[in-house]
């Protein structure tokens, strides 16, 4: 699974430019981190930035002391963490059940072959690096001597730690649910009891230690208002009434539904859900996803990449479920047949493509189907994950011509950086979101208007 990965994921992140408003706005703020000098305090517009921790412009600023500043570092920064989490997924599961060694090569292979994952393994945002520390922390807890549990307290310390430094506060809430729920699954909780809980207690606490080595100094370092929104509005405001991306609480069902397409939806899984409960091992995914989703329900401020934490959770429980099953179900070489036939009928019109793509449509829609005929002759799990990889490299390359023609922010930066240089000030009518400021090497920060103020400034 690593090296299909690498081999689709390497070509496919380079098809094109960063993306807005996520990937240009995760260039922007580690280069004006970098720009400015200040590597304690995440600048946004020459403000302090309370949004973001600094873990992932870190190992974006590690790549430009090596390399020099440019896109292609965290690129495949962003290919590597995907294979990290990719590999993790399928230790974890080999750690969780070491007699059955199928399960660990065929978690990586679902993981592989979700196709959110892949997609967003394309853009440069944090979620990636978030996994990869929650992944660690549940290794740690996970660690065996032999047939004993050992967890790796340090270890879990540390993941606590970079976690927290990869996305805040909300590392907590994805490695609490299968911490608090230890009894229910780990050996070590149950035998142990109240020493295992003190052990626990001392390494979140190590971890938030960690995390606030980095918090003291760049909270004395901010304003006020910067002070106020780290420490306080950043978690609270999202909670209850979200300042941001405001959901009803039943958001996340439908969803998680379709993020997991179209593994989700085959029979082979629903028949196997009792008997995945009575394996004490794999209670812990039940309540790692389960309970996440739950609590997330709850939150007001909700995102479909929140979750991206936890899908290795479902690609346990799904690679244990296709255990039993040596040939699964039909339902993805269908699709790859259904959405390949809409591809090959773009050009006569239906369904209305934009002309940037439509050239290319028949040929993608030719591989799809393709794949489809193959993933309805071999059904096993390991075939079926590579064949929806390979769908969804080819439906981004596909789409390539129209994100190059949207997206490409490169002349218009250029005429900024010129004028930056020229010393002429800048101006953005609307939410400025960094667009330009990677793109055009900004060393200022642009003002922000509504149309009002427009006239004003001018």
């Amino acid at each position: 699974p690593l090296l299909a990965w690498l081999a689709v994921a390497l070509p496919s992140i380079f098809l094109h430019g960063p993306i807005p408003l996520y990937s240009t706005r995760t260039l922007a703020v580690a280069w004006e981190m970098w720009d400015r000098g200040s590597f304690l305090v995440p600048l946004f517009n020459g403000a302090p930035y309370s949004h973001k921790t600094p873990l992932l412009p870190w190992l974006i600023h590690a790549g430009w002391a090596v390399g020099g500043v440019g896109d292609v570092w965290p690129r495949l920064l962003m290919v590597l963490l995907a294979a990290l989490v990719i590999a993790q997924s399928g230790l974890l599961a080999a750690r969780l059940l070491p007699q059955r060694p199928r399960l660990a090569r065929d978690t990586a292979w679902v993981m592989a072959g979700l196709w959110y994952f892949v997609l967003f393994s394309w853009q440069l945002m944090y979620e990636l690096l978030l996994a990869a520390t929650v992944l660690g922390g549940l290794l740690a807890l996970c660690r065996r001597q032999g047939e004993a549990w050992r967890p790796n307290w340090p270890g879990f310390a540390l993941a606590v730690g970079l976690g927290l430094l990869a996305k805040g506060p909300v590392a907590l809430l994805h490695l609490g649910v299968p911490l608090l729920g230890a009894r229910l699954w780990h050996p070590a909780a149950r035998a142990e009891g109240r020493r295992f809980a003190r052990h626990a207690l001392l390494a979140v606490l190590g971890g938030i230690a960690l995390f606030a080595l980095w918090l003291l100094p760049a909270v004395l370092l901010g304003d006020p208002e910067y002070r106020q929104a780290l420490l306080v509005t950043q978690t609270a405001g999202r909670i209850q009434h979200s300042f941001d991306h405001a959901e009803p609480w039943w958001w996340y069902a439908p969803v998680v539904l379709v993020l997991l397409a179209p593994w989700w939806w085959q029979a082979w899984w629903w028949r196997q859900v009792p008997a995945l409960w009575r394996t004490p091992e794999l209670r812990m995914p039940w309540l790692w996803l389960l309970g996440v989703l739950l609590l997330f329900s709850l939150i007001s401020g909700k995102q479909a990449y929140y979750l991206l934490p936890d899908f290795p959770a479902a690609a346990l429980l799904l690679a244990a479920a296709a255990e039993r099953q040596p040939r699964l179900g039909w339902l993805p070489g269908a699709l790859l047949l259904a959405l390949g036939a809409l591809l090959l009928g773009a050009r006569a019109g239906w369904p209305p493509l934009p002309a940037a793509v439509q050239a290319g449509a028949p040929l993608a829609g030719g591989v799809l189907i393709l794949l489809g005929l193959i993933l309805l002759r071999w059904r096993s799990l390991p075939a079926q994950a590579g064949g929806l990889l390979l769908a969804v490299a080819t439906l981004h390359a596909a789409a390539t011509p129209l994100l190059r023609t949207q997206y490409d922010l490169t002349p218009t930066a250029r005429i900024l950086a010129e004028a930056a240089r020229a010393q002429r000030p800048l101006a953005y009518v609307g939410v400025y979101q960094l667009q330009f400021h990677f793109a055009g090497r900004l060393h200022t920060p642009v003002a922000a208007l509504d149309e009002a103020d427009a006239r004003v400034w001018a």
